[in-house]
């Protein structure tokens, strides 16, 4: 997952590998507030996410290759640039 605009969105941003064994307790999804179990997170805007989760704030389309940041929140590219 690429980032875009903001240096809070650049940290990390590529999926990382946590097996359950491995994983942080507590590691919640900052898009549902669920538990994350699943064999890989994203990690963007230095927040956990599960996949399925990652969507733009703006249209509620999936994100997937690249984001972009603003306040904090998830854009994609068309509603970033409105």
């Amino acid at each position: 997952m690429k980032t875009e605009e903001t240096p809070t969105c650049l940290k990390q941003t590529s999926p990382t590998l946590n097996h359950s064994s491995e994983q942080e307790p507590g590691q919640m999804c900052a898009g549902c507030k669920l538990a994350i179990t699943d064999r890989y997170i994203l990690r963007v805007n230095e927040r956990s996410w599960h996949e399925s989760c990652l969507k733009c704030t703006t249209c509620l389309q999936p994100l997937s290759g690249t984001c972009y940041c603003r306040d904090r929140q998830l854009y994609c590219k068309h509603d970033y640039k409105k």
